[in-house]
């Protein structure tokens, strides 16, 4: 065989001399010898100049093998081809083949443990429902990569495959910092409700974590993340000072019977005084709210009271603001009292 010191030397040799090359040859003559039969495989007329396939024409090749049935210069391609984001797109194939039983599942585990991050990246990309479980444990190997956007992306992979206890372990245990990109980068494209349920059980940490990282934060999409937390609400209130018009008026009631203050009892006293038959679930709730407006009341009136008897000018203005109060308490709980007519 005559000296082989370019792509050119290559395209020229027998198919037999090519496949002999890529058992035997150099590093650099492997990989040309991979190239020269994948375009003769893919059979491709608009390749014939005589120079070397740029790196985007070599990934189409991969696609082209992977269509032709021609596993082992795919395999070869992923594993030799100099460029990062050609392995890559042969990885990817090759992992889907695995899926399929097509391919032993060990060449995508040596890939990964030894290869680039865009070889990772796309390897997980492969990973959906179902996945087996060789690709779930390279998922969840990935948690701890070294590569930021790795971690994400096996985060992601592992939610798509229902794997929910390792991704969320992974984001209860990420710096804050990574947890907060990774939040906005998950409830992108329409995903907040999703990930809102998803994260129903994560701690209130995280919980407001992704109250903070939404790009547009609603009651609607965020209210299993929510549940009936106070603090969160507030979190999702500073985000969107909207919010009290779109929560249901028993989520509200709820929120104000678990921690009362004047602002809310005023926003129930509102949404009451606009009703006029309360649904199912204010109903059950109109007897409770009216007792709590019946006992802040009587609260407030023994404080206006005792304040009075200090015969104190300092003390006029909170008198005032106290009986604003009190008149509030008061049309609420007319309104109240009005529902459980009904």
């Amino acid at each position: 065989m005559a000296a082989i010191e370019s792509f050119e030397d290559v395209r020229e040799l027998a198919d037999a001399d090519l496949r002999a090359l890529l058992e035997a040859g150099r590093p650099e003559q492997r990989v040309w010898a991979i190239w020269a039969l994948a375009l003769r495989s893919a059979d491709v007329q608009a390749m014939g100049e005589r120079i070397e396939p740029d790196a985007g024409v070599r990934r189409n090749l991969a696609v082209v093998l992977a269509g032709h049935g021609q596993l082992d210069l795919l395999v070869a391609l992923g594993k030799r081809d100099p460029a990062p984001e050609v392995r890559a797109a042969a990885m990817q194939l090759v992992s889907r083949f695995a899926i399929d039983g097509k391919l032993p599942s060990s060449l995508v585990v040596e890939r990964i443990g030894s290869d680039s991050s865009e070889v990772r990246i796309a390897v997980l990309g492969t990973v959906f429902g179902g996945a087996p479980t060789w690709l779930i444990e390279i998922s969840q190997q990935l948690l701890d990569d070294g590569d930021s956007d790795v971690r994400y992306e096996a985060f992601e992979a592992l939610v798509r495959a229902g794997s929910n206890e390792h991704a969320l372990m992974w984001l209860e245990e990420a710096p804050e910092a990574e947890a907060r990109l990774a939040l906005m980068r998950w409830s992108a494209r329409g995903r907040v409700r999703a990930s809102a349920e998803l994260l129903s059980r994560a701690s209130r940490r995280m919980r407001r974590l992704l109250i903070e990282s939404v790009r547009i934060a609603t009651w609607h999409d965020l209210a299993p993340a929510i549940g009936e937390e106070t603090p969160l609400i507030r979190a999702l209130a500073r985000r969107n000072p909207n919010v009290f018009d779109e929560m249901p008026l028993s989520a509200l009631m709820r929120a104000t019977l678990r921690e009362p203050n004047p602002a809310w009892l005023a926003m129930v006293r509102d949404r009451l005084a606009h009703m006029e038959t309360p649904d199912a679930d204010v109903a059950e709730l109109v007897h409770d709210f009216r007792e709590l407006c019946a006992d802040r009341v009587a609260a407030l009136s023994k404080t206006i009271s005792e304040l009075r008897k200090q015969r104190d000018d300092d003390v006029e203005h909170e008198i005032a603001i106290l009986e604003d109060q009190r008149v509030v308490i008061e049309s609420a709980l007319e309104h109240a009292s009005r529902m459980l007519v009904h």
